[in-house]
């Protein structure tokens, strides 16, 4: 598991507007460094930025479009102010790995998100 891998996840059962819910792709951000802690079983949680097929006017400003490759399907969105820490028991297959570009795009929409210049 490497930052820019985009695994399939099991964000349960939405169980309001607010969160996923279903089972979802998403994008491992976090350090390679915690990457392997978590594949050597020394730590258990990760960060992903789940992705939606779905384009949104209100946040569009923090969805970065990712092109379907490999095991992704579709073309999707990075939700990245969805970004969220999970367990590893609700990571599940690897589908595709984004582009040094798209990961260029989602690092300048957090810093947008969080402000930072």
């Amino acid at each position: 598991m490497l930052k820019g891998d985009i695994y399939l996840v099991d964000f349960g059962k939405s169980k309001d507007s607010f969160s996923f819910g279903k089972t979802r792709p998403a994008i491992i951000y976090q350090t390679n460094k915690l990457n392997y802690a978590v594949d050597e079983e020394i730590y258990d949680y990760f960060i992903v930025i789940p992705l939606s097929t779905k384009k949104d006017i209100v946040t569009e400003e923090f969805r970065v479009k990712i092109k379907a490759k490999d095991n992704l399907k579709n073309d999707s969105f990075a939700v990245v102010n969805s970004l969220c820490f999970l367990h590893k028991k609700y990571l599940k297959e690897k589908l595709s790995t984004i582009t040094q570009k798209e990961m260029n795009d989602i690092e300048n929409s957090l810093k947008n998100l969080f402000d930072m210049e």
